[in-house]
């Protein structure tokens, strides 16, 4: 066992974790105590709370409001979420044992992989997209593809056996050593762990209050 493989498999998980954690609750913190926005006439709206979670499921799955504002990143957008999306299901169901976490895996870092590789192209070649982009975007979509296509072609999302590493992490008792191709995949997840609560991608924490504090904020 050397330095790096200690570091990135055993010292670096719970770092990242850590800051991720208390970065989320930041911002969650920070939208909760922010004062009210100036109140949206906006019809209609959901008045329950059933309503007001439908909406938030149904945005967060199709990204409508990107297909009704934006439809050229709709479709990329909506693959890399899925990938994204997919690939914590994987991570759910290989901590649970089930056989079919792999296909999750799988199917989830290949829509991350193309979904984040249009993206960047459109933004790119696209110059109405270009004009708009800001740097930090496509560092953003830079890391989601590099993270997507170290996990593929490291073959983590496909080997059942990565399951007694996490398992290993929730005891606190990591499983070390690990292969060098799982090295590279993890020192990059870790590393984006760590950088999204500095981002707008930080976003997922807080779409509650974006929508029920701005949108909804003439419910209160």
């Amino acid at each position: 066992m050397n330095f790096w493989q200690s570091f990135i498999g055993g010292i670096l998980p719970y770092v990242s974790i850590a800051i991720l954690v208390l970065g989320l609750g930041y911002k969650v913190a920070y939208w909760y105590n922010a004062p009210a926005n100036l109140h949206w006439e906006l019809f209609p709206y959901p008045r329950t709370l059933g309503g007001q979670l439908g909406e938030l499921v149904t945005e967060v799955f199709t990204l409508r409001s990107l297909f009704h504002h934006n439809r050229k990143l709709w479709f990329p957008s909506l693959v890399m979420h899925w990938g994204i999306y997919l690939v914590v299901f994987w991570l759910f169901f290989l901590l649970l044992g089930a056989p079919f976490a792999i296909y999750l895996g799988v199917a989830g870092g290949v829509l991350a992989l193309t979904g984040s590789c249009l993206l960047l192209l459109f933004r790119l070649f696209a110059a109405e997209l270009r004009q708009i982009s800001a740097p930090v975007e496509y560092l953003n979509l830079l890391f989601i593809f590099l993270v997507a296509l170290a996990a593929l072609a490291s073959g983590a999302l496909s080997d059942f056996a990565f399951r007694s590493y996490f398992i290993s992490l929730l005891t606190l008792k990591p499983h070390l050593p690990l292969p060098g191709s799982y090295l590279i995949f993890l020192l990059l997840l870790w590393l984006f762990m760590i950088y999204i609560p500095f981002t707008r991608m930080a976003h997922f924490a807080v779409k509650y209050f974006t929508y029920h504090k701005v949108k909804w904020g003439e419910m209160e």
